[in-house]
């Protein structure tokens, strides 16, 4: 609006500088009553690991900086860590450590996650700061004012931005970075030198898609060198302008040497310039969580042993060495490596050991080989290859599901889809006025040449920014969250800035109005959805009711609902009894829910040990905290009595009652091979039916059945039957539930159903469910 109208102070950095503010609150608002999301937990406990012991072992995929930002503030409470003389510690089970800190040692969870939100919620605030001043700088006041709110506005980034996960972070130093890259291709100095390649650092230690910077600068330095203009590099007294494209190029490269060092010393910085990933600097009985063998995708051991051609007494040893220590051979874990290379030396020939070492050694792919080349010359921290070679080994496949369709590659489609489905309808009105304003800017321009080009050439870096990063994860194979693309909205929010300024300066109100029109709405859309921004979907695919049919996981339920079935029971009890299935790391019982488990977290069979001097104390300890076990067999051996639970025959069983499951849990991607992955099938059935026969004994109630049956196999038989039963039964039973309409729904994302007597038959006993 023009400054005509006395408005002028409306766009002004106070008013910013409050909406930011306000911002801030509304994210952290939004997640008062949210539980701790899949990946925050790791991420936070990862980051106060790394403060407080200077050890890099747990979660390196994922971002050092914000993992660390996000941990600070917890370093000026008084929370209990788990010993790191723990299994879980050693073996770096870093789900195992975040559930124990989490919730076995007394801490204040709630206060941890406000403190951790509200760390990770000022990164998102000083990217919206960096929207609006880039957006005024290009666009004027009003420009960088509709850049903002199209920013704060967005139910996207209120879900994301505050949630201790490097997707914001990713976001900020990603456009920071390219902007700053932008400002040394147009003066080169000591500080924009440092200035960008701090940022860079920042980048790569924020997410490992920080590579994508590379082309991004190899663009944005050809635009530059395109123009013909001088290149203007100042450096103490040295004043000059380097007018030949020879000239400007051997500079640049020369900036390119500078932040390629500046860059590692920033990583290393961030390492504690250690190369060791451990704290101990040897790793002794300490190990990161996957061999380096899996991660930079070498063939498993079974693989490598094929591969020597062995006679047939070297693979009858071969194999017996490997079921001599109870590891696969299809699999690799320390075991598995300690039991290859005892093969080594026992049954191969010198030559066969030589070809081994070589198989070993090299990485099938040109990704890993060049990590493996940095890993083996110690060019970067141990974490920090490690890190990268995990997200490239993960990236190669992901369980994703996209409209009833499930997929281990993914879909070009995938991100178009989603943000056409997650992006309030109103933006999409901001970005055809913004079209409409920059056409009209165009034509300004070809009228009297000179008036608008230089706004166009400085919007050079935030096309080059999307279109690279919009190139990179359209044929990514990991599809499975909106939120891998978070880091696209705020260079479209700048670039829809030229519609403020369009508006402000148009003669007539009407494009004022409608702008106003669609901010108004898109205010009220964003009010009204509070505080469940996770799972914000538009009119066009139905509205978030019946968004569990078209998307999951990160974009829809990432296990952030448990306060909220804890209040839906108490605003609706339940006759019966209750079931969750929930996919998350949250613990429902820290919330209060009295919920049977109902799939993944069962543990139909479980084995615990203790003194046997306190045997009849600790046996009557068991039965009141575990009414629904019955000891199946115990033992002593060396003064600790070892006691297998077997759940009651009602326990395992399913019962007509209230069934709580989570979105991403009724669409089946979370299974491991070769569990019941994806659409039920003939296989599934077979297997299903195979497991009901197995188990029918110990489903009954007749105390002498079970026993007998129990001695027909050993435990460890039973507790994997009994665990591939609950697997395939809650998958018959998704299938099932996927035909028929929720009784009602926890905030969209977990599911309700009251079922009956006759729906439990019809689900676990009935016909075949549909493909």
């Amino acid at each position: 609006m023009p400054a005509r109208c006395g408005w002028r102070g409306l766009a002004g950095w106070p008013v910013a500088a409050v909406m930011l503010v306000v911002f801030w609150l509304l994210m952290l608002a939004s997640l008062r009553e949210k539980s701790v999301t899949t990946d925050e937990i790791v991420h936070l406990t990862a980051g106060y690991s790394y403060w407080r012991f200077n050890d890099y072992r747990l979660n390196p995929e994922n971002g050092n900086l914000p993992q660390r930002v996000m941990a600070l503030p917890l370093l000026a409470g008084s929370y209990r860590f788990p010993p790191r003389e723990t299994e879980a510690w050693r073996t770096s089970a870093e789900w195992a450590v975040a559930d124990s800190w989490f919730y076995q040692l007394g801490n204040d969870v709630a206060a941890m996650l406000r403190r951790g939100r509200a760390a990770s919620g000022l990164l998102a605030v000083a990217l919206g700061a960096l929207v609006w001043g880039w957006s005024r700088r290009l666009f004027g006041p009003w420009g960088g004012m509709l850049s903002l709110l199209l920013f704060v506005l967005n139910p996207s980034i209120l879900a994301n931005g505050a949630l201790m996960t490097s997707d914001t972070a990713c976001a900020l130093f990603f456009l920071a970075a390219t902007g700053a890259l932008w400002r040394v291709l147009h003066r080169v100095s000591p500080g924009r030198v440092l200035a960008s390649a701090g940022l860079i650092g920042c980048l790569f230690l924020a997410k490992m898609s920080a590579i994508l910077i590379v082309p991004i600068a190899g663009i944005l330095a050809l635009v530059r060198l395109a123009t013909g203009r001088p290149l203007p590099l100042r450096c103490g007294p040295l004043r000059r302008h380097v007018a030949s494209r020879g000239g400007q190029a051997a500079i640049l490269a020369g900036v390119f040497v500078l932040h390629l060092l500046i860059v590692a010393t920033v990583i290393w910085a961030s390492f504690g310039f250690r190369y060791a990933a451990l704290a101990e600097g040897a790793p002794g009985p300490d190990h990161l969580r996957d061999p380096w063998e899996q991660v930079l995708g070498i063939p498993e051991p079974a693989a490598l042993l094929e591969s020597l051609d062995l006679a047939p007494e070297q693979r009858a040893a071969a194999r017996q060495a490997f079921i001599a220590t109870g590891v696969r051979t299809n699999d690799w874990s320390p075991a598995a490596a300690a039991a290859l290379a005892e093969v080594r030396r026992t049954v191969l020939t010198s030559s066969q050991g030589a070809r081994l070492d070589v198989a070993r050694a090299t990485p099938p792919a040109l990704a890993p080989r060049l990590l493996d080349f940095i890993r083996r010359h110690r060019l970067l921290p141990e974490a920090y290859v490690y890190g990268y070679a995990t997200t490239w080994k993960y990236s190669q496949y992901r369980g994703a599901f996209l409209n009833g369709q499930f997929s281990l590659y993914g879909w070009r489609w995938f991100f178009p889809y989603t943000f056409l489905v997650k992006t309030p309808l109103p933006v999409f009105g901001v970005l055809l006025i913004a079209a409409a304003a920059g056409l009209a800017r165009w034509r300004q321009t070809r009228r009297h040449p000179g008036s608008a080009k230089g706004t166009a050439y400085g919007t050079w870096p935030l096309w080059t920014f999307w279109a690279v990063y919009w190139a990179a994860v359209i044929p990514s194979h990991v599809d499975i969250g909106h939120r891998h693309i978070l880091a696209t909205y705020p260079p479209l929010f700048i670039l829809c800035g030229v519609a403020g300024s369009w508006a402000a300066g148009a003669s007539a109100r009407f494009p004022r109005w409608i702008l106003a029109l669609l901010l108004g709405l898109l205010a009220a859309e964003v009010a009204c959805r509070f505080p469940n921004y996770l799972a914000y979907f538009n009119a066009i695919d139905g509205g978030s009711a019946q968004a569990y049919r078209h998307l999951v996981d990160s974009s829809l339920d990432w296990g952030q609902d448990l306060p909220g079935v804890r209040r839906y029971l108490e605003a609706h009890p339940a006759p019966g009894p209750v079931y969750l299935a929930y996919a998350g790391a949250g613990s429902p019982g820290y919330y209060g829910i009295a919920a049977r488990p109902l799939y993944p977290r069962t543990q139909p069979m479980m084995t615990l040990s203790f003194p046997a001097a306190r045997e009849q104390a600790l046996r009557e300890d068991l039965g009141r905290r575990n009414p629904d076990y019955e000891i199946a067999a115990a033992g002593i051996r060396d003064g600790i009595e070892t006691v297998a639970l077997l759940k009651k025959a009602a326990a395992l069983r399913l019962e007509p009652g209230t069934y709580f499951i989570s979105a991403t849990l009724l669409q089946p991607v979370e299974y491991n091979a070769p569990g019941p992955w994806g659409p039920w099938n003939a296989v599934y059935e077979a297997t299903y039916q195979g497991l009901v026969a197995r188990s029918r004994p110990l489903l009954g109630d007749d105390p002498a059945e079970r026993r007998a049956a129990l001695r027909s196999g050993s435990l460890g038989e039973w507790g994997r039957t009994l665990d591939d039963l609950d697997a395939y039964r809650f998958a018959r039973l998704t299938a099932y539930l996927r035909e028929r309409e929720p009784s009602d729904s926890v905030n969209y994302s977990i599911l309700v159903y009251r079922l009956t007597g006759p729906d439990l038959t019809r689900a676990l006993e009935g016909p075949p469910p549909a493909p």
